[in-house]
């Protein structure tokens, strides 16, 4: 029979923590190697050890190296607590109360194996535990305490390195928006700002730079949020730095947002849906199986204001633009002006799809402003409805006097109250104006 040593003889579960100093890689490192029993030991000889060792959860039976099966001590002492159980099983051999088909795993399997295959036998594992083997002799016992930690562990470590991506994602899509912020700070200096990924990074984003011909900005909403979402706003923000450029001539917002459509179109690949082949299956991308097709775009509000402030070059797909007039005494005086219907880069958007561009005279000192579904599709209020339109209207009416970057502030505040305990649904972004001269500069 195999010598039970106390001294060599640690519970798993009292171990130190597998993963404290480094991540579990394979099941050995799960195990401990608590001495063996051999099936001769009869069930008293385990009654004892289980009494004088208060931390043994289980004993591994082995003949000749190799693995025969776990006693568990929670079933076997109520077993054996049972009326004559001593008098009837205390002299046989221990098989009486051993599990014969445990799970048994090579000490070098890989830890997502094991996992694998615990998940696969259900709750048993983690009741009873495992065997490890090398070569197939046996190595020790893992607990699914032992199993459980290491998966908590991994998972957790997982949960680092995806948050320290998106945190070095959210450094790349910030140092983007450094030079619109510059800009706006030098050449708009009436102006407020809000910009409030729902996640870290998120698909709403900005784009501003002074031109010979006015203030060139853009404010847009890409599909999705999130890492996804910030991936089409570098797509959206590498088109526009390549579109404004010294050498690009007239700028037209229409004609620009025209160009960021095919562009975007191109880059992802994503050809209209519309058309057919001759045989009837839809059209997939070039390069792509047409289950791989994706259709992603964006929303856009884009102007150029002249350096008097009072005329506005305006062109946008789905988003409006809110102009209240100095004096405005109701939200009725607030003007609206719609954007087209059809957004920018989705694969059912026509490749020579164009975009109307708005001559706008505007009154001196107008406060005007431009949000993103966030802001409208926001529920909240005491009857959790959206947040709407009409009430942004409202808004920009009652704050029209007010200097822009104190109504922005005070639409943050308004808003935080308005969402309550709902759910961030989306990326939020608004932008408030107010339509001061400013001097036109050098492209960036």
């Amino acid at each position: 029979m195999f010598a039970l040593d106390p001294s060599a003889t640690q519970s798993p579960a009292l171990a130190p923590a597998p993963g404290s100093s480094r991540l579990v890689a394979r099941a050995g490192q799960l195990s401990q190697p608590t001495a063996p029993i051999s099936p001769e030991t009869s069930n008293e000889e385990v009654h004892r050890l289980f009494s004088e060792q208060p931390q043994l959860e289980t004993l591994a039976v082995v003949a000749e190296q190799r693995p025969l099966g776990l006693i568990n001590r929670q079933r076997f002492m109520e077993q054996y607590a049972r009326p004559f159980a001593r008098d009837v099983f205390g002299r046989r051999t221990c098989l009486v109360f051993t599990d014969t088909a445990p799970m048994v795993v090579a000490a070098s399997l890989p830890i997502d194996q094991l996992v694998h295959q615990a998940l696969a036998s259900g709750s048993r594992v983690l009741k009873e535990g495992f065997i490890t083997t090398e070569e197939g002799c046996y190595a020790g016992i893992g607990t699914g305490h032992a199993l459980m930690a290491a998966m908590s562990d991994i998972e957790a470590d997982k949960t680092r390195q995806l948050m320290a991506s998106i945190d070095y994602a959210s450094l790349i899509q910030r140092s983007h928006l450094v030079e619109s912020d510059r800009v706006l700070a030098s050449h708009l200096p009436d102006h407020g700002l809000l910009w409030e990924p729902r996640d870290v990074v998120g698909g709403d984003a900005y784009f501003f730079r002074a031109t010979p011909q006015g203030l060139l900005g853009c404010v847009f909403d890409c599909t999705g949020h999130g890492v996804p979402g910030a991936f089409m706003t570098l797509i959206a923000l590498s088109f526009l730095e390549q579109a404004v450029t010294p050498s690009a001539g007239p700028l037209d917002p229409g004609a620009l947002l025209g160009q960021m459509n095919r562009y975007i179109k191109r880059v992802l690949q994503q050809r209209n849906r519309d058309a057919q082949p001759a045989w009837g299956v839809p059209q997939a991308a070039e390069g792509l199986p047409a289950e791989k097709t994706s259709s992603d775009g964006l929303d856009a509000a884009l102007f150029l204001q002249s350096a008097c402030g009072t005329r506005l070059r305006f062109a946008a797909a789905r988003l409006d633009l809110l102009i209240a007039p100095p004096g405005a005494e109701d939200a009725a005086q607030v003007r609206v002006e719609s954007g087209d219907k059809m957004g920018i880069g989705y694969a059912t958007t026509p490749d020579d799809a164009a975009w109307s561009t708005q001559e706008l005279e505007l009154a001196p000192d107008s406060l005007l402003m431009i949000a993103t579904d966030g802001v409208i599709d926001q529920l909240g209020g005491p009857r959790h409805i959206a947040h709407g339109r009409k009430r942004l209207t409202r808004f920009l009416q009652e704050q029209q006097a007010r200097p822009a970057a104190e109504a922005c502030a005070e639409f943050q505040q308004a808003f935080a109250l308005w969402q309550g305990t709902q759910r961030r649904r989306d990326d939020v972004s608004l932008l408030v104006w107010r339509n001061q001269a400013v001097a036109a500069g050098a492209a960036a």
